[in-house]
C-alpha cells in the first residue's frame, strides 16, 4: 500500500470498510440523510468518495466538494 497522505484512498488501497459502506448504502438508499463524523485522518473522505463512486454505477449522482483550506468569510 502506497502512502496516500493529503488525499483519500480507493481501489485496492480501500479496504476493510464493507460493512460500514452497507450501513450507509442502506440509508442513502432508504433517502435517510446522514451526517459522517471523527477525527482527522480516520477515513471520512475515503468511505465517502467509495459510496458516491457505488451509487454512481448504480445510476445515482454524487457530487464532491473539497472545502478544505478554504476561507471563510463572516459577516
Amino acid at each position: 500500500m502506497r502512502s496516500s497522505l493529503g488525499r483519500w484512498v480507493s481501489g485496492k488501497d480501500f479496504f476493510d470498510r464493507k460493512a460500514e459502506l452497507k450501513i450507509l448504502k442502506r440509508h442513502i438508499e432508504n433517502h435517510n440523510h446522514i451526517l459522517l463524523t471523527g477525527q482527522r485522518r480516520m477515513g471520512k473522505t475515503s468511505i465517502t468518495q467509495e459510496l458516491g463512486q457505488q451509487l454512481q454505477a448504480k445510476g445515482w449522482t454524487y457530487l464532491f466538494c473539497d472545502v478544505e483550506g478554504r476561507k471563510v468569510q463572516r459577516m
